[in-house]
This record gives C-alpha cells, sequence and structure tokens, in this order.
C-alpha cells in the first residue's frame, strides 16, 4: 500500500474497503417515535458518567424508536434512551444505551462519537389490514431474539406544534480501550449538534402527531440493562418524520487530560 492511499484511509479497513468515509452522513425521511417519560433517580445517576448529572429533580428520559428509509449508511432500524442532563451549566440529552441493526452505522457511531452501539433485533409495525388493533404504532427491540429489551407504543391522535419540542445537543460517552494495560487511550464527552427539518403534509402542516403512548423495559437483563431507565410516569410521545445530516462531533471534556481516567485494573472511567 502507497502512503498516499493510506493518508486517504479515514475508517477501517485501510484501502479501497473502508467502512465508512467522513462526514456529513444523510438521512431522509427517517420515522421516528419518541416518548418522553420519568424515571428513577438513583437509576438515572448510576448511568452517568462523571460530572453529568440529570437536569430534573425528577430524571426526565426519552425513548426513541427509529426507522431509517434512506442513509448514508443504508435502511436500518436504532433504539435508544436519552436522558435529560447537565455537564458545566449546558442541558444535553446524554445517551446511555443505543442498539441498530446495521453494522456500519453501529462501527461509524462508536468510533466517531462513541455511542454505546450494538446489534440487536427491532420491528416497527402499525396497525391495519390483517391486524384488528389499527391505532397504533408499534416498535420492538429485542436481545438477542426472544428476550424483550423495549417496547414502545403510540397511537397519532393529533397534530403538534414544533415550537414546543426541546431542541438539546446529544452528548455520549467516546471511550476507546488501550492496547497496552493503563489508561484508555480516548475517554472523552462528546456533544453532537443536528437540525432536523420536518417533512410537510399535503396541507402544508409538519408531520408531527402526538397522542397516547407507553414504554416499557421488559427485560431484566444485566448484559443490557435497560430497565434501569424503566419509566415511573409517561410525559407524552410523538411520531414524526425527519431529514437531518451527521456532521463531526465536539470534545467538551477530555477525561485523559483532567486525570480523571485510570486502568482497568482500577475501573476505567467513566464506568
Amino acid at each position: 500500500m502507497d502512503q498516499a492511499t493510506f493518508d486517504a484511509s479515514f475508517s477501517l479497513p485501510i484501502g479501497p474497503g473502508f467502512a465508512y468515509g467522513p462526514p456529513p452522513y444523510l438521512y431522509r425521511g427517517v420515522e421516528d417515535i419518541f416518548i418522553a417519560y420519568e424515571a428513577d433517580p438513583d437509576a438515572v445517576a448510576s448511568l452517568l458518567p462523571p460530572g453529568v448529572t440529570a437536569a430534573d429533580s425528577v430524571p426526565v428520559c426519552l425513548a426513541w424508536g427509529r426507522w431509517i428509509p434512506f442513509s448514508t449508511f443504508g435502511p436500518y432500524h436504532e433504539a435508544y434512551v436519552m436522558i435529560r442532563a447537565e455537564l458545566d451549566g449546558q442541558t444535553y440529552l446524554y445517551q446511555p444505551f443505543i442498539f441498530t441493526d446495521n453494522e456500519i452505522p453501529l462501527v461509524a457511531g462508536r468510533e466517531i462519537w462513541g455511542y454505546a452501539k450494538k446489534l440487536a433485533v427491532m420491528e416497527r409495525t402499525s396497525g391495519g389490514g390483517a391486524d384488528p388493533f389499527g391505532e397504533q404504532i408499534l416498535f420492538t427491540v429485542e436481545r438477542p431474539r426472544g428476550q424483550r429489551i423495549m417496547t414502545m407504543s403510540i397511537a397519532c391522535e393529533a397534530t403538534c406544534d414544533p415550537a414546543t419540542l426541546e431542541d438539546l445537543p446529544v452528548l455520549s460517552t467516546r471511550l476507546i480501550p488501550n492496547a497496552e494495560p493503563g489508561p484508555p487511550s480516548v475517554a472523552q464527552l462528546v456533544r453532537l449538534d443536528v437540525e432536523a427539518p420536518l417533512h410537510t403534509s399535503a396541507d402544508g402542516t409538519p408531520k408531527l402527531f402526538t397522542g397516547r403512548a407507553s414504554v416499557s423495559m421488559d427485560a431484566r437483563s444485566p448484559v443490557d440493562p435497560w430497565h434501569l431507565l424503566a419509566p415511573t410516569r409517561i410525559l407524552q410521545g410523538w411520531f414524526g418524520v425527519f431529514d437531518f445530516d451527521l456532521g463531526y462531533g465536539k470534545v467538551v471534556k477530555d477525561y485523559l487530560a483532567e486525570g480523571v481516567a485510570r486502568g482497568v485494573e482500577g475501573r476505567a472511567v467513566p464506568a
């Protein structure tokens, strides 16, 4: 391999078989179910990295079920949970858990922004046809297949004003282990800002709807402990259709530079 090919390689494997190129990554017609709810304060605190705290006295989370019909990475499903959190006076949506069913956004998400992605089985269904329960959209998450991690549903009963949605940057922990014993090679908090305009209906109104919604974290899995963020009270649910581009993030905290991160033998930080 010549030096020019090596220098031009953005991701592994080096050369023409690279997994993904540089940002921006394009997403079009993304269909999202997202549901705000309250969760247990102690459980939420156990999932936040050093320096990050819940933004609300009773922590507020958002469960997300996403169908992506078109993206730079191809079509795929995604599911995750966000916590309204604070770092240095700024409010974020901190992301402790995320699943996908496509390997390319998995590796890109982990390597660039630090998204804690794993592969899982997801399905989105809606009523109608042979389904007699026609008023709901259902999104299910299993890992492994047959072990239900999360179930979401919403009945789209009314249009919703986009101005009522809170627009917050996403915060994630980018942790890359060292090839040698000792502290990790990278331990950072990464901020990502995303503008996501809504699609519009034929009458010009935004494709954003609200209605009765539910979330359950079904399995008490020690491998995928989403149940720690199980809802104690549902606040509101939405369904919307969005376009957006994902660009580079911004490092807002470097644990190594601050001397916070230790080696595996001392429990790598953030835990």
